[in-house]
């Protein structure tokens, strides 16, 4: 090899290496996004967990998803509501503040918020998961009250085991739809 190809080489090794130290590296935002989710995370938990958030968010939040469940569960039997109380042919269940969806909602915004896009695809995020959150905790509600009526026995492993996990899962699958259709840049046409 000639001296001028091996400078050549070893002028574009050296410009390779120069542009790969340049660039971030690719757990940089990895580890931002997870610092920032727990912040987030941190933040709104503890403001939830306030008397205020109790008095003007979860009790009445938990007032209307009872009131809300009702038309709902009279297609399938009897049902009333009285205050956070939900009732179904006999079955009475509280809505408190561990079964509102704040925290599936709060934990939903910190990911939205920690993930790095545009304040309108974050506006976006808010607008599809809020009222998906809500959609979720409201099938929750009505499937456990039925499910207690019909099986006691089963009632509160359901509860626990089954619909927390699903909470979590369908709360993830509404991030990823969001980000997928909103945050994700898409592939330029004619590339």
């Amino acid at each position: 090899m000639s001296s001028s190809k091996r400078r050549n080489a070893g002028e574009r090794r050296s410009s390779r290496r120069a542009r790969d130290a340049a660039r971030p590296s690719p757990t940089v935002p990895v580890v931002r996004f997870c610092l920032l989710f727990a912040l987030y995370i941190a933040v709104f938990i503890t403001l939830s967990w306030t008397a205020v958030a109790e008095r003007y968010l979860h009790a009445p939040l938990s007032r209307f998803l009872a009131a809300a469940a009702v038309p709902l569960l009279l297609v399938l039997g009897d049902s009333r509501a009285m205050g956070s109380l939900l009732g179904f042919d006999g079955f009475w269940v509280t809505i408190d503040e561990s079964c509102d969806g704040v925290a599936a909602t709060c934990i939903y915004l910190s990911a939205v918020l920690a993930l790095p896009s545009p304040w309108r695809a974050r506006l976006w995020g808010v607008l599809i998961g809020i009222p998906s959150i809500f959609a979720i905790n409201m099938v929750r509600i009505v499937t456990l009250t039925v499910l207690g009526a019909r099986r006691p026995d089963i009632f509160e492993w359901v509860h626990i085991h089954v619909w927390q996990a699903l909470v979590i899962a369908l709360s993830m699958a509404v991030w990823i739809f969001w980000a997928e259709r909103f945050v994700r840049p898409r592939p330029a046409l004619g590339r």
